[in-house]
């Protein structure tokens, strides 16, 4: 008998290099632990970009609790150009996937935790 349970995924959207970033095959058991990797992919993403990415933390959490996009991000803050964004998926557990330990943020701000607590509120 296949018991199922859910694994979580962290994405970061590169607005300008219209590329998805993810470590392979990533998954985590909570929602709390795909969130502190999506946000040390932010902080990949503020460091390549020389935190020229202003985040939008007023935004609306958008899609689903499968497919949520927790932060969208603009380059110079310019709503016209290709979003960058934080995501976050919800699948079933299969038998090639490994759980692993996530990737923790150096720097957590106060607009971060904002956006910790939100989404964790989504996924209970």
């Amino acid at each position: 008998m296949l018991t199922t349970s859910t694994v979580y995924q962290a994405y970061a959207g590169d607005g300008l290099r219209k590329k998805r970033m993810n470590r392979s095959n990533s998954f985590f058991n909570t929602p709390q632990e795909a969130i502190s990797e999506a946000l040390a992919l932010k902080e990949k993403m503020d460091s390549r970009y020389k935190n020229e990415i202003e985040w939008d933390y007023e935004s609306k959490l958008s899609g689903s609790v499968e497919k949520v996009k927790i932060l969208k991000g603009y380059l110079g803050g310019d709503k016209d150009s290709k979003a960058f964004y934080l995501q976050i998926t919800s699948v079933a557990l299969q038998e090639n996937c490994s759980v692993v330990k996530p990737i923790m943020p150096k720097k957590v701000s106060s607009k971060d935790k904002k956006v910790i607590t939100k989404v964790t509120k989504l996924f209970r």
